[in-house]
């Protein structure tokens, strides 16, 4: 007899998921169950905000939504930080959660909680499935996930159901629109932005977090070479375009040195933005510059107003542009070269370092020893302000922060989560202490799981950036500086590997030594946080 948990295990599998992470409780052992027998398999995570990140970042790098599973109550909670990272970085994922049985309705309160209104802000759709219509449910879920603009999906099913056949095959509560597939785009948009662009002097590229790297990267490649114009990246969209070409300029937006980011902006008449978000941005330049849009969606909102949109599938739109363009623009080579500069030397260190070694030098030289096909994922606090600028990117589907929400507790699950999608690829996680401690329980699952992922931990016992913020108001450090823990003690505690990092010249080394292991390895790096006074 199918079952509610069986019909909706069947439809992810038939979906393409392979994998969901989570923390079991009684209430949902039958979906896992249910899972287990389809062949998608369970990875039991310490905490439900790591599976949630590990669920967003399987999302972006397969493009089949990532799904994370929890229990009621704490369980449901735990996840919301994670969703919400999910619904701010545009990431397909499904949140998959229990809800107290139905036949304790409705006198019964522990553990109960509204998930449908604690997940709706959110996600694009927050349903709790009643037995009736659940493969279309669970099949419009799986829809809505992937559907520009991507998002988390959250499904509720209550334990009495999970073991019951479904009542009917047609749902009973509302359902969203099905989405297609993006249209192509119309032909007077492309031709009124055309017309925009060719009487342009100074136009730029900026590519943003909607573009896809399956689906737009070779397109975006194709454009910049038929524009020949310089080119900017948001953080979510670093390695579209290849950042060792002499175009690019640099990261927009927030990130470390971007009083220069914002000045070369400010030198171009107009910005074609593909798949840009103002969710990546914690400034209002988008706001004050003429902008042609090309995307999936309209991005008209508030006060952020595009010239012209070129909505529709962004390969499409991009081909279509591209085919009425010349390269008519004003740009001299040494105009674009000496932005570059200005950002590059915006980010620079100003003096020496004192206590432990520089930022910027260090992640140069984890930036040799990481191949180029190697994934490289930060965490959150001042090192991500920094990476965000200097880490040079040429291929797409190679870097990842968590932007749109910024949540620290991000890097070490996203990059377990980049390993198990590319397991025949390297990778990097760049993480601050403070983030590191957040989430140093999944060193567990690394071990037993056997991923040999190199985590930097670049410790200053500081929330560096909350302090720069301090100083900015005139005010002296409080409530940011904690301890030092022997970090490469700490994972050998685990069974992990950990090493000692104690000075500039064995970083590279040591990362090799670490990416060639063949297990996961903790690298302790002490870090001057003086220096990211100037650059953020």
């Amino acid at each position: 007899m199918p079952t509610n948990a069986g019909v909706l295990a069947g439809v992810l599998r038939e979906a393409g998921v392979r994998r969901l992470f989570g923390h079991p409780g009684g209430e949902i052992v039958l979906f896992l169950d249910a899972c287990r027998r389809v062949g998608i398999e369970f990875h039991l995570i310490a905490h439900e905000a790591s599976a949630a990140f590990m669920a967003d970042v399987t999302g972006q790098l397969t493009g089949v939504p990532g799904v994370c599973v929890s229990t009621v109550g704490p369980g449901a909670t735990n996840l919301v930080t994670g969703v919400a990272n999910a619904f701010l970085e545009r990431s397909p994922v499904l949140a998959v959660t229990a809800q107290v049985s139905t036949k304790l309705d409705p006198a019964y309160t522990h553990q109960r909680l509204d998930l449908n209104r604690l997940f709706a802000p959110i996600t694009k759709w927050s349903v709790t499935l009643d037995g009736n219509g659940t493969e279309q449910i669970a099949a419009r879920a799986v829809a809505l996930a992937t559907a520009p603009r991507q998002g988390p999906v959250h499904l509720a099913l209550p334990s009495d159901l999970a073991g019951q056949a479904p009542r009917s095959a047609e749902p009973s509560l509302p359902m969203p629109p099905a989405p297609g597939a993006p249209a192509a785009p119309r032909d007077d948009a492309v031709a009124a932005a055309a017309k925009v662009i060719a009487r342009a002097q100074r136009p730029a590229i900026v590519v943003g977090v909607g573009a896809r790297p399956d689906r737009h990267a070779a397109a975006l490649r194709a454009f910049l070479e038929t524009t020949g114009l310089p080119f900017f990246t948001t953080p979510k969209a670093k390695g579209m375009l290849p950042e060792s070409d002499a175009r690019f300029v640099g990261t927009a937006s927030g990130m470390a040195g971007d009083d220069a980011v914002v000045r070369a902006l400010g030198a171009c008449d107009l910005l074609i933005a593909v798949g840009f978000d103002p969710v990546e941005c914690d400034k209002d330049w988008f706001v004050r510059s003429r902008v042609v849009s090309v995307d999936e969606v309209r991005v008209a909102e508030a006060g952020y107003r595009p010239e012209v949109e070129v909505v529709g599938d962004i390969a499409r739109g991009l081909a279509a542009l591209g085919s009425r363009l010349a390269r008519n623009h004003a740009w001299a080579g040494d105009e674009i070269a000496r932005l570059r500069e200005d950002v590059a030397a915006s980010v620079r260190p100003r003096s020496a370092p004192r206590e432990g070694l520089s930022p910027h030098a260090v992640l140069g030289r984890l930036r040799e020893a990481l191949p180029a096909e190697g994934i490289a994922v930060c965490d959150v606090g001042a090192h991500k302000l920094l990476i965000g600028q200097v880490w040079r990117t040429d291929q797409p589907g190679t870097f990842f922060m968590s932007n749109g929400l910024s949540s620290m507790g991000y890097g070490l699950p996203a990059a377990m989560a980049a390993k198990l999608a590319a397991p025949t690829r390297p990778v990097l996680c760049v993480t601050g202490d403070g983030g590191f401690l957040m989430v140093v329980h999944n060193l567990e699952f690394l071990v037993r799981s056997g991923l040999p992922v190199v985590t930097a931990v670049f410790s200053d016992r500081t929330l560096a950036a909350i302090k720069v913020s301090q100083r900015r108001r005139e005010m002296g450090p409080y409530g940011v500086d904690f301890g030092r823990p022997d970090y490469a003690a700490v994972a050998r505690s685990f069974g992990a590997a950990g090493i000692r990092v104690e000075t500039l010249e064995d970083v590279a080394p040591a990362c090799r030594e670490a990416l060639g292991a063949g297990r996961p390895v903790v690298l302790d790096i002490p870090i001057d946080p003086a220096e990211y006074v100037d650059q953020i």
